[in-house]
């Protein structure tokens, strides 16, 4: 075991320094950069040239994409990722300042639709071809299919416009909450993310249930099974304890995306949302070419990403004895 994960830190290392130098190279070749978004682009600007140099020169942008991505790589290897052009903060502070909304908003949205997607894919594999087996079918195709912002759109005008059940001003606070108490802050806070997490839940549940429906109809058709029901297993035995199990095992392997999940937060849906969280920014840094936070961003995603694969090894080991780690 201890070789194993050895072998897979050492990999891991290659494969983020790949990804980091591949990140680098996209994002100094995207047609405009920090300097051009803020002031040559921007109508009202007046500055000249030279400034626009200096100004360039001051943020490491008139260096070659090797040099630039060297100068940065030996920065961050002692844990220095720079200094945001957006938010005028270090990267690492920003990040460890915002992620926290975003992973509170997925951790619960998990916490909901994870168990969910698998009892009802379970249930719907048990009783194929049945009413259930459709709806939860059709929930599936509107999980995968809908759009995050076309969804979060539907339900911001049904819920907040039509309805009124939720305060029309997008973010984490309604208006005219300026002298409200700390409980009543939280309780409005709280809930501002239902819609959010309905819409984390809704999307993700459908690629789950479909997963696992699938699984579980592959591992019903095992002979063993036949054999479980032939001894005269009842079918809640054969179902729960031999046949999910066994279903358990290609389930692993979405773990691997959990943990950048978590941290990661939601672009699109925190944007339409104005929900303030890491997503939000990472967005807002890419619009306006703030190269440190990007990089500093992805890199976060790529180690969680590396550590998400282990751990989904690891959890091969453990849910599947017949796996040996070597």
């Amino acid at each position: 075991m201890f070789k194993y994960i050895t072998k897979r830190l050492l990999l891991s290392i290659l494969i983020i320094f790949g990804v980091s130098l591949l990140m680098y190279a996209l994002l100094r070749l995207m047609p405009g950069d920090y300097v051009e978004q803020k002031f040559t682009l921007n109508p009202n600007s007046e500055i000249s040239p030279e400034r626009i140099t200096a100004m360039k020169e001051l943020y490491g942008l008139n260096d070659s994409v090797i040099v630039g991505y060297f100068k940065w790589l030996a920065k961050a290897l002692k844990g220095d990722f720079g200094m945001s052009f957006q938010f005028d903060a270090p990267v690492m502070e920003v990040i460890g300042e915002n992620m926290w909304i975003s992973f509170l908003l997925t951790l619960i949205a998990l916490v909901i639709y994870y168990p969910l997607g698998i009892l009802l894919g379970v249930r719907a594999a048990v009783k194929q071809y049945s009413i259930f087996d459709y709806t939860t079918t059709v929930i599936t195709m509107l999980g995968i299919s809908l759009p995050s912002f076309f969804f979060s759109a539907i339900l911001i005008k049904t819920f907040a416009f039509d309805l009124g059940w939720f305060d029309t001003s997008l973010g984490l606070v309604s208006s005219g909450m300026l002298n409200a108490t700390e409980w009543e802050l939280f309780w409005d806070k709280a809930w501002h993310l239902v819609l959010p997490m309905i819409t984390v839940v809704i999307l993700s549940i459908g690629g789950l249930m479909r997963y696992t429906r699938t699984n579980m109809l592959e591992v019903l058709t095992a002979d063993y099974i036949r054999t479980a029901r032939a001894k005269g297993a009842s079918e809640m035995t054969v179902v729960y304890k031999h046949a999910f199990k066994n279903t358990m095992i290609p389930l692993v392997t979405m773990l691997a995306g959990l943990l950048p999940g978590l941290f990661g937060g939601s672009m699109i849906i925190e944007q339409v949302f104005a929900i303030p969280g890491i997503g939000l920014k990472a967005y807002q840094a890419l619009n306006a070419g703030d190269i440190p936070f990007v990089m500093g961003y992805n890199m976060f995603l790529a180690v969680l990403t590396v550590l998400g694969m282990l751990l989904t090894d690891i959890m091969y080991a453990v849910v599947d004895p017949r796996v040996k780690l070597k």
